[in-house]
């Protein structure tokens, strides 16, 4: 367990330095079986900058976290909520 909080604040990390807003980024972890789900919900007016051009930016950090879990023997997914 304390690999996937290390992994939940890299993610939380990431996100804060990419937002204009980064007190209103919260990200959740869920573990489930095999791995866990890690949830991302920013501010309204930074979606946009998480998603990216054509949802580049946020399949960057699906992959980046699933390479994380991968060195864990974990299966990591990533969601981003409104």
């Amino acid at each position: 367990m304390d690999k996937l909080k290390d992994i939940t604040d890299t993610v939380r990390t990431n996100v804060q330095l990419m937002v204009d807003s980064p007190r209103d980024v919260i990200v959740e972890c869920f573990p489930t079986d095999g791995g866990a789900s890690i949830r991302i919900a920013v501010a309204p007016t930074d979606l946009g900058k998480i998603i990216g051009k054509q949802g580049r930016t946020a399949r960057a950090l699906r992959v980046l976290t699933s390479a994380m879990g991968m060195a864990t023997k974990q299966k990591i997914s990533l969601d981003i909520t409104e």
